[in-house]
């Protein structure tokens, strides 16, 4: 319940680009009553503009940081200017490993009381970070939020956490013929198999091992296209891959995009192959829409909706992964949104911030 002021929050994440973390920002920021809480989101470089334009018809405060990576010291010193210019009550923390102990230990120079440690991951690339952090974070957060189970075991351990599902507007990605007919018109796509895939380019999305994927599908399906959305550190990496590939002209490389939606509906079959996951919201937004997805076994269960979800391993050669594809089923996409809509309610974007606004408001009575 509301405690008879407004909340102030400074909300800390490595970036706000077009990626899982930072869409779960977005839709807390788009959701939460704001008559309650002031948010200031404290985000290093890059930005993404249609996040910078939500938060200006919001009127949520973005301050930009400096790369993480790059600038590192700048970051943190920027940081540390920025919570000591104003009160916070709460500083929420996102990230995939111990390594946001050194954001959350400024956040308490700044005297910050209430530091929440949100966990975005099951695993992360720095695991010699990690450890040697891992003893310091432990006492420096004062609660621990997660995405799911397995993502709160791998960075609180046996302490105690609260999952708090990643939330979206579910009735958003429900499958649509007409918008499925409009996208592939425009992609060009209209009598073609798609395979499609969406998420950031990096290493834990494993989109090189996609292409290994397309070559046999390709060879098999005339009409296979591979559709490949998104943006990131490899994108021109993978960029020249597809270049290199016996059927390149074939693999659409879409880019940034703010139509996530329509992007499924042109789609006949979702593909991710990730090294790991916290609770990948992508997924549900691709069982949502009808697809059937053919999964990395390293995601976690709880992410899977219904039964046309299958997990292979990573460590298949390609064209196992490629064989599975080819015996797909692709029909009954418009049944699959009534079938599962009492599991995907807990993941309505409306329920899932009241959860978020209730523990702010326990946390704060707590401290006064």
């Amino acid at each position: 319940m509301p405690i008879g002021r407004k909340i102030h929050i400074a909300m800390i994440a490595t970036n706000l680009e077009l990626n899982g973390i930072s869409s779960v920002i977005m839709n807390y920021c788009c959701n939460i009553d704001l008559r309650h809480f002031n948010i200031v989101l404290f985000v290093g470089h890059n930005v993404a503009l249609v996040h910078k334009e939500k938060c200006k018809k919001l009127g949520i405060e973005i301050c930009e940081l400096a790369h993480r990576k790059k600038e590192t010291v700048k970051y943190y010193r920027e940081l540390y200017q920025g919570l000591g210019r104003q009160h916070f009550d709460i500083a929420h923390v996102h990230g995939s490993n111990s390594a946001i102990a050194i954001e959350l230990f400024i956040a308490a120079l700044c005297g910050v009381k209430v530091r929440i440690a949100h966990s975005h991951n099951t695993t992360c690339m720095n695991m010699k970070v990690h450890i040697m952090l891992k003893p310091f974070f432990n006492r420096i957060y004062t609660k621990g939020f997660a995405c799911g189970y397995r993502a709160g075991e791998w960075l609180f351990g046996n302490k105690k956490f609260v999952v708090i599902p990643n939330g979206f507007d579910v009735s958003k990605f429900r499958y649509d013929l007409k918008e499925r007919k409009r996208m592939r018109n425009e992609l060009g796509i209209e009598n073609k198999f798609v395979i499609g895939h969406i998420g950031r380019f990096n290493e834990q999305k494993n989109q090189s091992y996609i292409l290994e994927i397309f070559k046999y599908v390709a060879e098999w399906i005339d009409n296979a296209v591979l559709l490949l959305v998104g943006t990131g550190v490899l994108f021109e990496k993978i960029a020249e891959k597809v270049k290199m590939h016996p059927y390149r002209d074939r693999v659409i490389m879409y880019g940034e995009t703010n139509i996530i939606e329509e992007m499924y509906m042109a789609m006949d079959v979702f593909v991710f192959p990730s090294k790991f996951e916290g609770f990948p919201v992508t997924l549900l937004e691709a069982q949502i829409s009808g697809l059937p997805c053919v999964i990395s076994d390293l995601i976690t269960e709880e992410a899977i909706l219904n039964d046309n979800v299958y997990r292979l391993s990573i460590y298949e050669k390609p064209c196992i992964w490629a064989e599975f594809i080819n015996k797909l089923s692709v029909e009954g996409r418009e049944l699959v949104y009534e079938k599962i809509l009492n599991v995907i309610t807990k993941y309505e974007i409306k329920n899932t911030v009241k959860i978020l606004e209730n523990e702010y408001y326990e946390m704060i009575k707590d401290k006064e």
